[in-house]
């Protein structure tokens, strides 16, 4: 009988000039109209490996069971369309290739979706990055990308065993240019509330978050 291993836990940095590249591509993200929130702003895109090339598929709206998503759980959201240039940079395309080689989605086809999500926060105001809570996303695999923190305390990235668990399986932060893929049925994931670091500015935790 052939033996194979099972993915479960990978956490990786990228090269540092990655995120640096992809930053400003955040600053005129539209609101995520879906959630009760200004603090929250969002672009979507799906990509599919074909003939050893990735290619961008055609946008379209997303839906997620309330199975998993117990706040807008079997809503359709039509989110903005990820920038084209952005796309198109090296930085962008070795992140994208970054998920897809370690999860083999680069070899069997699998559609992936990406969010771009900037959540930012005020000093005397938490924002919850993860208003689901402790959740799975109902994919294979989920990761997170860290693009940039900048006043930031709190946003730490948590990883349980069950979604009634006291204490993390892994608790951090993401800190820019770091990835971090789980397999999303075996692992729950939260991300703790934010708080602005500098008082009268702005926090802001930058992410792009894949799902297969």
């Amino acid at each position: 009988m052939e033996m194979e291993n099972k993915f479960l836990i990978e956490a990786f940095q990228t090269p540092k000039n990655i995120a640096p590249q992809l930053s400003s591509y955040f600053n005129d993200l539209p609101v995520d109209k879906y959630v009760d929130s200004d603090h929250r702003f969002r672009s979507y895109a799906r990509f599919q490996a074909e003939n050893s090339e990735i290619v961008r598929l055609p946008h379209s709206t997303f839906t997620q069971s309330s199975e998993f998503n117990r706040v807008v759980g079997d809503i359709e959201r039509d989110f903005a369309e990820m920038d084209k240039s952005m796309i198109e940079t090296p930085h962008f395309q070795h992140v994208l290739k970054s998920f897809m080689q370690r999860t083999g989605t680069d070899k069997d086809h699998s559609v992936v979706d990406v969010h771009q999500i900037r959540v930012t926060c005020d000093s005397d105001a938490t924002s919850a990055p993860a208003p689901e809570g402790i959740h799975q996303d109902g994919y294979r695999f989920v990761g997170i990308f860290c693009v940039q923190r900048k006043n930031i305390s709190g946003g730490y990235t948590q990883i349980f065993a069950s979604p009634v668990e006291q204490h993390p399986h892994m608790n951090t932060v993401l800190e820019e240019n770091q990835f971090v893929i789980l397999n999303d049925s075996r692992y729950f994931h939260h991300i703790s509330e934010t708080l602005s670091s500098e008082t009268g500015e702005k926090g802001v935790r930058d992410v792009f978050v894949f799902t297969a």
